[in-house]
């Protein structure tokens, strides 16, 4: 069975890939961004790509607030997304603009190389 998400380093950048059965929880979400905050700690890095499928479950305005509050657990953070069947929303749009009123950047692409590529060129090891 395939786990429901996983955190490691690789190469150069934090890799958190999002399997297809991962959903969403306040919960979940602080052991998924523990993990980051622990291995780009540990690895002195601030780039993060994740990875895999949209999570799961509707979200309301208050749940992606918090979300995008949560990026700030890594301080200085460049965080790129690379997600099957993603679709821009005005939830992602808001997750954004939260994200980088912390200032944590935040931006989705549709393949794994543009999203590398952006996180190699602008943020530090």
């Amino acid at each position: 069975m395939e786990p429901e998400y996983s955190v490691e380093f690789r190469d150069d950048h934090v890799q958190v890939q999002l399997g297809k059965g991962f959903r969403v929880d306040p919960e979940l979400r602080e052991e998924v961004w523990e993990n980051v905050r622990k291995v780009c700690e540990e690895r002195g890095s601030t780039r993060v790509l994740v990875e895999g499928y949209v999570p799961g479950g509707e979200r309301n305005s208050d749940e992606v607030i918090a979300a995008g509050e949560r990026t700030a657990t890594v301080p200085r953070l460049w965080l790129a997304f690379h997600l099957v069947n993603f679709e821009r929303s005005e939830q992602s749009e808001l997750f954004e603009a939260i994200a980088a009123s912390r200032g944590i950047r935040v931006k989705f692409f549709p393949d794994n190389d543009s999203a590398l590529a952006w996180l190699r060129a602008n943020a530090a090891r």
